[in-house]
């Protein structure tokens, strides 16, 4: 009987070993499928029957989108993704923060149906509010801008709400309540208490904003006419149109279309391996817990 448990368990092991191997492959292929394009010439991108890896690897089409006059913004449009992504992800892990420690940790009137009220903005879609941003954005005078892209995009905050208060609320208050007796105020228990704790979850509430605002595309092309103040994503989506102007025998437009989707792809990759210790470390100090 023994025996057959072990037989049992060691065959679902391997089949769940299985199907996550398929699972990882099936995710990864059009990540390497868009890599090996963008370092495959004309010939080899329109061949009968194309490889999986470039035969001659080549980095032509990062050589074009970078150095083609028509295409010389694209490094400006990178820096303005910067810009934007990194002023957002610092307004919103900061407001997500207070508020998330409030939720969690002050008692006022209206506390809870506060809260829930944020929840259910959750099953709104922005997209569905679009003609109303637009307008307001415009009569506030921060259209055309990205200081108004900075201030728009945290107040998506129900969802970093949410991470922040389940996190402090996996605080033990009694660290809290020790500092307190020592004389501290609420800021003060706040900023050097509260805050040194919940490290893991402003990592998650960074990441996941950065990763919507460095690919958000609607909103930024909604808002933003001038093609100098346009984001990384926006610009990315042009390139086919650009590629009418397209020249050369050796590359292809296709090419150069992997080629700048890699490069949109790169930090947001970069970013998750330099924060992925703290992001699995925020997920396991009680954001997931209820």
């Amino acid at each position: 009987m023994v025996r057959r448990y072990r037989k049992y368990l060691q065959l679902r092991t391997v089949l769940v070993n299985f199907s996550l191997i398929i699972i990882v492959i099936i995710c990864l292929l059009p990540f390497v499928w868009t890599v090996s394009s963008s370092l495959k010439g004309r010939d080899e991108l329109f061949q009968t029957l194309p490889s999986l890896l470039p035969k001659q690897p080549t980095l032509g089409n990062y050589y074009w989108i970078f150095t083609r006059r028509d295409m010389s913004m694209i490094p400006l449009n990178m820096l303005n993704s910067f810009k934007v992504t990194l002023g957002s992800v610092v307004i919103q892990t900061a407001l997500a923060t207070m508020a998330g420690y409030a939720f969690a940790r002050l008692e006022f009137k209206g506390r809870d149906l506060m809260f829930y009220s944020l929840i259910m903005l959750l099953f709104i879609p922005r997209a569905g509010g679009l003609m109303a941003i637009y307008e307001l954005m415009d009569f506030l005078g921060l259209r055309n801008s990205h200081l108004g892209l900075m201030l728009l995009f945290p107040s998506a905050i129900s969802t970093a709400v949410f991470i922040m208060r389940q996190t402090f609320l996996s605080v033990p208050r009694e660290l809290e309540e020790s500092a307190i007796l020592d004389g501290a105020n609420t800021w003060q228990v706040f900023l050097n208490v509260g805050v040194p704790l919940a490290k893991g979850g402003m990592v998650v509430v960074a990441l996941f904003e950065f990763l919507y605002v460095w690919g958000e595309y609607l909103i930024t092309r909604t808002l933003i006419d001038f093609p100098e103040l346009q984001t990384l994503s926006v610009a990315v989506s042009k390139i086919s149109g650009w590629a009418a102007l397209f020249t050369s025998s050796a590359f292809s437009t296709y090419g150069a279309e992997a080629a700048a989707h890699v490069v949109a792809m790169a930090p947001v990759i970069l970013v998750f391996i330099l924060m992925q210790k703290w992001f699995i470390r925020g997920l396991t100090e009680g954001i997931l817990k209820m």
